[in-house]
């Protein structure tokens, strides 16, 4: 079944779900973390400034992107968990690329294996490692060439 994805830009009216998304993708994903460092509160202060982009099914909202775009950086990519190996990841992406006017980065925590994949197979390379508080991530490049 092909599910009609609609991305449009972020709403004030879309925060609460998108916290929700935050908080319940975060928590299922990086298991290695605590508890307490995962809250829907921190949604704001991981986003602001940023540019974000929302994904819908219908009228429900699925995933987001949210991108720092002084420096083409891709903060956060999140699908709801039942929406994903579904084409929205993809379709994020795309839309990120296609707002980013010079190589777009990103950093996924190493643990993250089902992430770290769907980057490589998304055209990204791995560039770099590094350590940050929540772990070992990897730094991504998507050349714009690769369009």
């Amino acid at each position: 079944m092909v599910l009609k994805v609609d991305i449009t830009d972020f709403e004030e009216t879309d925060r609460e779900r998108l916290e929700q998304i935050y908080f319940e993708v975060r928590s299922s994903t990086f298991t290695w973390l605590t508890k307490e460092s995962i809250n829907k509160s921190s949604f704001n202060r991981d986003t602001e400034g940023e540019y974000i982009l929302v994904a819908k099914v219908g009228n429900e909202i699925v995933g987001f992107a949210s991108v720092w775009l002084p420096d083409n950086f891709l903060h956060h990519l999140y699908i709801m968990n039942h929406y994903q190996r579904n084409g929205i990841g993809t379709m994020l992406l795309d839309k990120v690329i296609e707002k980013a006017n010079f190589d777009v980065t990103l950093k996924c925590l190493k643990l993250n294996k089902l992430g770290v994949n769907f980057y490589l197979k998304s055209g990204w390379k791995a560039v770099s490692e590094g350590i940050s508080k929540e772990g070992v991530y990897i730094l991504f490049k998507y050349h714009i060439s690769n369009l």
